[in-house]
């Protein structure tokens, strides 16, 4: 037997779990192209693969895996355009002068630290369009963002609850693009949120009617309201906040503080409705349903409890799934306990490799984009660890089972969101698996069997006791937090890895955790190999905001701007995509022995072993254009009003630098977010 009989030999029976990989393949694919692909171009491609595959089925069985990967790329690649051509979200993309009143649908709206966000639907503006100057698409945009901030917005007693109609008086902008190139792009994913801009709300909302129609969303969504406002009422305010947080899945209230003390503790993942909730909510009804169902005599004679607590529990669980908000790991976490409960009504095994698969396909074919959002990324990553670790069916000590089993799934379960996390967030910290030895028990016995009883208790009115037993679960959780961030190694700022670290890493884990054959071993070879490529990649050393108005210069430990005020946020991402973690001018004592200036506009940067000579005037721009060249064209060796080597000349002006821009040294290369012409773009 050949090495190719010998692996589909051994992996014909797992070969199915490929197939949300080659469907993703294809989605990441689609979403890494800088202009929209030809849509008929894209069906031919999809219906010649399907040819393709049709055909080897029939002629020769050794070409039926190639075949069949080919065509689940090119539906990867197919359905995610067709998603993207189907919500067509049509985006704000030039400023709308002077406020402008509208009446809008409240879909949501949520408090945080400083006032309220809404999200808003249905937009009709009063007076007439040409007054306002803005166009067609703004009336055809599904949603708007609205952000209300102020005292009055923070004691505001007005029930906007979902449904209703609401006037606004609002200054709306367009919603801004990738902040940098190899930054994340909050555009995209409002775009598939089928938000179109957002706004600051100048005046009160005034409330006018609410909405006649009624549906399935609009009811949760006002079931989700009325929980919140029931919490708000019985809690204090950081148990609330938590409280929402795993209940309704709304996050707005929690503060920066308190998410840092679970990033930096590495327990985040509990904000988030996830499969770890799902599951606990899902188990802990099936075995209480069990146990009281085998304390009534008649039933447990004649019945199978099993499979009657199975079905009990997926129903409850379908009602949280829907209570929650419907996240993505949510969803996940149903679609499998839906597929548990059916192996268990079957007699099958519950939990495998494949009901992830499943999951994972029924998800990206639904809703391709998710996989570039980090809640899909981490959750999956976290499960297929976790499902691939115990398939090994490892045996622990009878004394010490239990306490193997958390530190082990934590410690598996970790590795994954780790990279994920530095990918997105460039946050890595040493202590989460202390902080989940301790959290993720007081999670599963306590805290969440007694959220899901107080949301019963809820029905009658009478969930105070249960709310102040949570209240009093979520101050521990809050401190164990506090106390554990509070610890060295809870918060190193790491870099963002390359596409070619990301694509090596998550490779070779697909590969341990999916084959069994020995081909798997490359997978322990491509791990090591990824990190010695991120440790040793290039990072940008200079960053240039759009129109210039910031400039960030690379150090050895500080990220130097000329300002700190403008683009704040963009210019705090740059500084922990390059690995660091402090922010300086360039006139501060850390910044003045790498940046010098020479007038007001002008500045000598030395980094690299280079000498960069910064403008930010338009004039003095062209003089130095004029002087650095001689009549032939060709680049002088020195600049002759100052006597500065030109190893590199930086022009930053609102007339160079329109967009933003990063650029490697020595190599001078230079990226830029021009250029791309998607839909969200």
């Amino acid at each position: 037997m050949n090495f190719i009989d010998e692996f589909f030999e051994s992996e014909k029976h797992r070969i199915v779990n490929w197939i949300p990989v080659c469907i993703g393949l294809g989605i990441c694919l689609y979403f890494s192209l800088r202009r929209e692909p030809n849509f008929y171009g894209n069906i031919a491609v999809c219906v010649i693969t399907l040819l393709l595959l049709c055909l080897t089925v029939k002629l020769s069985g050794k070409f039926v895996v190639p075949a069949c990967a080919l065509f689940l790329i090119s539906l990867g690649f197919f359905v995610s355009q067709f998603r993207t051509l189907q919500l067509g979200t049509q985006m704000i993309n030039k400023e709308i002068a002077g406020p402008i009143a509208f009446d809008a649908l409240v879909v949501s709206c949520e408090k945080t630290e400083k006032g309220l966000t809404f999200v808003v639907s249905d937009v009709h503006v009063q007076g007439r369009r040409k007054n306002f100057g803005f166009d067609e698409p703004f009336e055809k945009s599904n949603r708007l963002h609205l952000t209300w901030k102020g005292k009055k917005a923070l004691i505001s007693t007005e029930d906007y609850s979902p449904g209703t109609k609401v006037s606004f008086l609002a200054i709306l902008s367009p919603i801004y693009g990738q902040a940098f190139p190899g930054a994340y792009d909050f555009k995209k994913q409002l775009y598939f949120k089928k938000i179109a801009a957002r706004g600051f709300i100048i005046r009160a909302p005034v409330i006018e009617k609410a909405s006649p129609k009624q549906s399935l969303l609009l009811f949760m969504d006002q079931l989700r309201h009325k929980i919140d406002q029931k919490i708000s009422t019985n809690l204090s305010t950081n148990p609330a906040a938590i409280a929402k947080a795993l209940i309704t899945g709304n996050k707005a209230e929690i503060s920066k503080q308190i998410r840092s003390y679970f990033a930096n503790s590495g327990i985040a993942h509990i904000l988030a409705i996830s499969g770890l909730h799902m599951g606990i909510i899902g188990f802990f009804i099936f075995w209480l349903l069990r146990i009281l169902l085998c304390c009534i005599l008649p039933i447990s004679m004649y019945y199978n409890t099993k499979k009657i607590a199975a079905c009990l529990s997926w129903i409850v669980v379908l009602l949280y799934l829907f209570i929650s908000g419907c996240s993505v790991p949510s969803i996940r976490a149903f679609i499998m306990h839906t597929l548990i409960m059916a192996a268990i009504l079957l007699d099958r095994t519950a939990l495998t490799m494949r009901s992830v698969a499943i999951a994972a396909t029924i998800i990206m074919l639904l809703m391709p984009e998710v996989i570039l959002f980090p809640s899909f990324q981490m959750s999956f990553g976290a499960v297929i660890a976790i499902v691939a670790f115990y398939e090994r069916e490892l045996r622990f000590p009878v004394g010490t089972k239990w306490l193997a089993n958390v530190m082990l799934t934590t410690v598996i379960a970790s590795i994954p969101t780790t990279l994920f996390s530095v990918s997105v967030f460039n946050q890595l910290t040493l202590n989460s698996i202390l902080a989940n030895v301790i959290a993720i028990p007081l999670m599963g016995f306590v805290i969440m069997p007694t959220t899901i009883t107080a949301l019963f208790f809820m029905i009658f009115d009478a969930a105070r006791p249960m709310l102040l037993l949570l209240e009093y679960c979520l101050d521990l959780l809050i401190k164990i937090a506090e106390k554990i961030s509070q610890l060295p190694g809870s918060f190193f700022v790491m870099q963002t890895p390359s596409s070619t670290v990301m694509a090596i890493l998550i490779l070779s884990g697909l590969l341990i955790t999916l084959l069994r054959h020995r081909i798997n071993r490359i997978g322990f070879v491509g791990i090591p190999v990824g990190v010695a490529i991120y440790f040793l990649q290039p990072t940008a050393d200079i960053f240039l905001a759009p129109n210039a108005k910031t400039i960030g210069i690379k150090t050895n430990t500080v990220a130097c701007f000329n300002h700190l005020g403008y683009f704040r946020s963009i210019g705090d991402a740059w500084t922990k995509s390059v690995g660091l973690q402090k922010r300086e001018r360039f006139d501060s004592k850390a910044c003045r022995k790498y940046i010098s200036q020479v007038d007001k506009h002008t500045y000598v940067a030395h980094i690299k072993n280079r000498r960069i000579l910064i403008k930010t005037d338009a004039a003095g721009v062209k003089k130095i254009r004029k002087n650095s060249t001689n009549r032939h064209g060709r680049s002088k060796s020195k600049y002759a009003t100052m006597n500065i080597d030109d190893d590199l000349m930086l022009f930053a002006n609102r007339e160079s630098n329109k967009c933003s821009e990063v650029i490697f040294l020595p190599s001078k290369r230079k990226l830029s977010t021009d250029g791309t012409q998607r839909p969200w773009s």
